[in-house]
């Protein structure tokens, strides 16, 4: 009887400890789904997100490429108004504000590594030299002296990515300057070594502001994180020193702050170039000619300040230009003329700068057709190869930047 009794309890207990099994097996089950459910909406709101903020940093980059366009063609035939305050605020604005976007468009891809260096030809000296120039006016304001040196044991022209340099000496630099109240910000570029056709270069920030606390240095590099709320109008939201951190990974380098409570704070990092004689940069300059012909360059684009922009631009440099607002005349145009080469606007209506290029490509291969476009490239790397373009060029760009690639390709093709 006892025996049974035992028995019986066993299969109770086995039966209870099944049925707890079963239930806890439906319970995970079921969160399981609930977080890949909740797994699949973030990665969805998460993809929005980026679309979104893509859109938005290419919707500010077109009419921002119309005004520094049209201010650096104003300083260009005008050259009386190099020192005019007006176009000195303008140009510093402008080029600021093509600092933020580039800032909220990376902030985009601060999880992945889709930030790709280019390796293009440079002046080195030109575009620091610019940075330093176009503070002028903030420093004015600000009652600041902001002081440059360049070591002259540089070349002047180099390989790197001058776009991410640029943005991140723009952010260190804005941040000494809103450490400092009626002080000194020293900016110096410096060869540390070289070997080969390598050369090492330092840049280093220096102001004699406000210090950065210990506490400080350990934060304004995390994401997000600023200084404390009593120095925001120094810092601000800290999102400027979570890029400059990334920007300078992607070059190679690491941001090193140094602080002292008397003399203030510095930042510095190390960057490898490839250098290269000056005089193949400026070879690689000149209007492509055939005979005493001048370059053929069509331009295609719907909006109509950025052909005026790119025109006025390509003629100062001796190139002959046809200008276009939509790919159907483009195409048109492409099979009833020879040009040396044609820059593409990506983002038109109707047919785009994607679909225009492949049908043109279905009659003519050879003629180099370059990308323009306002969208951060690793969204359309794919789609510029199938499509047959031979190169691109983000807006806005330097004048500089614009006839390297330019020649670049013109030169490759005879």
């Amino acid at each position: 009887m006892a025996y049974y009794i035992i028995i019986g309890i066993l299969l109770a207990i086995t039966l209870f400890l099944w049925m707890q099994s079963t239930s806890a097996k439906k319970k995970l089950k079921d969160k399981n789904e609930e977080l890949q459910a909740l797994h699949t909406e973030t990665e969805k709101q998460f993809q929005l997100q980026q679309e979104y903020i893509s859109e938005m940093s290419q919707e500010l980059r077109i009419p921002l490429y119309g005004i520094m366009g049209l201010t650096n063609l104003l300083a260009e035939d005008h050259p009386e108004l190099k020192n005019n305050r007006k176009l000195k605020s303008l140009k510093f604005s402008g080029d600021y504000l093509l600092t933020l976007i580039n800032n909220i468009l990376h902030v985009n891809y601060l999880d992945s590594e889709e930030i790709e260096p280019q390796h293009i030809l440079f002046n080195l000296k030109e575009i620091t030299q610019n940075l330093v120039d176009s503070f002028s006016y903030a420093t004015e304001n600000s009652d600041n002296v902001l002081h440059f040196d360049f070591d002259s044991e540089i070349e002047q022209y180099v390989k790197g990515d001058p776009a991410i340099l640029t943005q991140i000496l723009m952010n260190l630099i804005s941040n000494s300057l809103r450490f400092t109240k009626n002080g000194n910000v020293y900016f110096s570029v410096s060869l540390i070594k070289k070997k080969g056709t390598t050369a090492t270069i330092s840049f280093k920030i220096k102001h004699d502001g406000l210090e950065v606390t210990k506490e400080d240095k350990n934060s304004i590099y995390q994401e997000f994180i600023g200084v404390d709320k009593a120095k925001k109008s120094y810092l601000g939201t800290g999102l400027n020193a979570t890029i400059v951190k990334k920007m300078a990974k992607a070059l190679q380098g690491e941001i090193i702050i140094q602080d002292d409570s008397q003399t203030g704070s510095e930042y510095a990092f190390a960057v490898d170039f490839e250098t290269s004689p000056n005089e193949d940069f400026t070879n690689q300059h000149p209007t492509i000619s055939n005979g005493d012909a001048k370059s053929k360059v069509l331009i295609v684009d719907d909006n109509k300040l950025n052909l005026l922009v790119a025109e006025k631009m390509l003629s100062k440099e001796n190139y002959d230009c046809t200008t276009i607002d939509n790919g159907f005349d483009a195409i048109e145009l492409v099979k009833e003329n020879s040009y040396d080469i044609v820059l593409m606007d990506i983002n038109m209506p109707k047919l785009n700068g994607i679909g225009t290029t492949k049908r043109i490509r279905e009659f003519d291969s050879k003629t180099p057709i370059i990308a323009l476009t306002a969208v951060d490239v690793t969204q359309l790397n794919s789609q510029i190869i199938q499509a047959g373009l031979n190169d691109y060029i983000l807006k806005p760009y330097h004048k500089s930047h614009l006839l390297e690639i330019i020649s670049k390709n013109i030169i490759s093709t005879t």
